[in-house]
């Protein structure tokens, strides 16, 4: 294949977002194509040693996105979309790049097809409208007020009208660039695109092997922060059993005091990637770092508990390890649907962390070793799946000269 010219745009209001186009980027380079990568200057962090070109994006608003998504709220409007494709437009007439690849830069639907470039987007299976996953209620405020039954009630009659809530920024986008709307399902915002690259694997979602239609699913794109190991690694004992524990880079801090006391009570290691945040004092069998190389911690870990997201789900499972979620937005529940569909691990909500259900769960887990078997099986499948071998064809689709 011709070498061709390949942006790829990391909309990095959570790390995952930043560290799948880093991942595929290195393969992309080895093939000889000339790559950029754009990313907020919130990672420069995590690109030091980057070896192609760099372009800083202007602020994605994290903490505005984090607080819309956390309430419910749309979580970019129009004039925070419009300044989005604005930037989109800049770049693609500079570089003119033979293809662009973002992950969660839904402006590139709108910019990409203005400028004439192939645009292909990174995103999870479990958001294309081709699926009918069960809509599991997030935690919105009303759920702490009304409980989750009531809640799920109340979300299952209103979810269609939420979802066309949320579609009104970028259909008014659409228009007010000539472009007509994509419908009320917010589904299809998440993955129009040239082509949808899913970072999964179709059994997860009981297909056999094979693409959906515009689309095809690469296998998960693993990657891990390039950081040293802390001082405490080789104080790990590996004959004792070890918890990976990270609420990634969105997670709610708050909540890991009270994930450390419960599992206290286990005879277990606890390693911890905090993100920054805090922890109570030193305590024996904690050990803490702000990022840590999951990958490493994954592969001699016994459970992971996380937030319940693609990235560090997919990574245990890699290794055959089963997990805990503890989701926060919707993305994370509908993730954490299928995995326990495929018997890969549980869910605890909030409301049941706070309850102290945490250590409950995670018994159940260590000691059934059902979840273990599924987790090794679909290792297996993962191993399977060539995420830079399946891109090098999807590039040969959306640029056959």
């Amino acid at each position: 294949m011709t070498p061709k010219k390949i942006l790829l745009m990391a909309h990095d209001v959570t790390l995952a977002h930043l560290g799948r186009p880093l991942q595929l980027a290195e393969g992309l380079i080895a093939d000889g194509h000339d790559v950029t990568l754009a990313a907020s200057a919130e990672s420069s962090r995590f690109l030091k040693n980057f070896p192609a070109r760099v372009h800083t994006l202007a602020p994605t608003g994290k903490a505005r996105f984090i607080d819309n998504l956390a309430k419910g709220r749309p979580v970019f409007d129009f004039d925070t979309l419009k300044r989005f494709t604005e930037e989109d437009e800049a770049l693609l007439a500079t570089l003119r790049p033979d293809l662009v690849i973002g992950d969660f830069r839904i402006t590139l639907s709108i910019s990409a097809r203005r400028q004439q470039v192939p645009y292909a987007t990174i995103t999870n299976a479990y958001w294309s409208p081709a699926f009918t996953p069960r809509f599991v209620v997030p935690d919105l405020p009303m759920v702490h007020y009304l409980g989750v039954g009531i809640s799920q009630f109340l979300f299952d009659l209103a979810r269609p009208f939420a979802f066309a809530y949320h579609t009104r920024p970028m259909n008014t986008l659409r228009r007010h660039y000539g472009m007509p709307p994509l419908g009320h399902d917010l589904r299809r915002i998440y993955t129009d695109a040239d082509l949808a690259l899913f970072s999964d694997v179709p059994q997860i979602y009981g297909l056999p092997d094979g693409d959906l239609p515009g689309s095809t699913f690469l296998g998960p794109i693993g990657w891990s922060p390039d950081v040293p190991l802390p001082e405490w690694w080789n104080r790990l004992d590996p004959l004792r059993p070890l918890i990976y524990v990270t609420l990634g880079s969105s997670g709610d801090s708050k909540l890991l005091p009270n994930i450390i006391h419960q599992l206290g009570a286990l005879d277990a290691q606890l390693v911890i990637a905090t993100a920054g945040a805090r922890l109570p004092a030193d305590q024996p069998d904690v050990f803490a770092a702000d990022y840590l190389p999951g990958d490493r911690l994954a592969a001699c870990a016994n459970l992971v508990i996380c937030n319940g997201g693609s990235p560090t789900s997919a990574q245990a499972i890699a290794h055959g390890v089963p997990v805990v979620g503890i989701p926060g937005n919707l993305d994370q529940y509908l993730n954490m649907h299928y995995l326990e569909k495929c018997g890969l691990g549980l869910t605890v909500r909030n409301q049941d962390l706070a309850a102290g259900r945490l250590v409950s769960a995670a018994r159940q887990v260590l000691d059934n070793p059902d979840f273990r078997s599924n987790a090794q099986r679909y290792a297996e499948i993962f191993r399977r799946y060539n995420p830079a071998a399946r891109l090098a064809n999807a590039i040969i689709q959306l640029c056959p000269t």
